[in-house]
């Protein structure tokens, strides 16, 4: 595995053959991927941490959605890449749409875990809501949203016979500044529909 910092922003590169880039939803890190591995053998497979997220730098201020398909093409400039199959969850199956339609030369094809072509209103609100409460409460607020999110998120199932999964959720949500994820979550409340 290589490590690449690209303006601040960490990006975990290993294999080789067509490029297959993963991006993470919010509260998450290119850490998301890892559990997937072996199935990208014959690939070269691209992990990217969004800026503020993981290992890249916290240099983000009322950051948006079109920031981070910004980051994810300027990656892809770096490395060389020029077409990717693309693998997002929830707030990245946003960014890579927004990506299809700003870049689609870069694309060529998308897998989309839990998709969202934007929040629902009410959810929305929630996220509004949820970044107030951080930016409040600071890290005592994210703990908050931890704990929420371990029970309406994470199944009891997954609890009672995946404990090492539940603690990785939990320890991926910790380990996020409570800044950024705030900022995060009002970029997903201003989010317009890809078009």
């Amino acid at each position: 595995m290589t490590l690449h910092v690209i303006q601040g922003v960490a990006v975990e590169e290993s294999g080789s053959g067509p490029a297959v880039v993963c991006v993470h939803g919010l509260g998450g890190t290119s850490n998301t991927w890892s559990a997937m591995q072996s199935a990208f053998e014959g690939f070269r497979w691209v992990r990217v941490d969004l800026p503020g997220c993981g290992r890249s730098e916290v240099d983000v201020n009322n950051i948006r959605v079109e920031d981070m398909v910004a980051c994810l093409q300027k990656a892809c400039q770096h490395l060389g890449i020029t077409q990717a199959h693309w693998i997002a969850h929830s707030m990245g199956t946003i960014v890579c749409q927004q990506l299809a339609l700003a870049h689609p030369a870069l694309v060529k094809s998308l897998v989309l875990f839990g998709p969202l072509i934007s929040p629902a209103d009410a959810a929305k609100e929630g996220l509004r809501n949820r970044a107030l409460g951080i930016q409040q409460e600071g890290l005592a607020g994210m703990q908050t949203v931890a704990d929420q999110l371990l029970v309406t998120a994470v199944s009891g199932h997954t609890k009672a016979n995946h404990p090492a999964a539940y603690a990785f959720v939990r320890e991926s949500l910790m380990r996020q500044t409570p800044k950024a994820y705030a900022d995060y979550c009002l970029a997903l409340a201003n989010v317009q529909a890809a078009s």
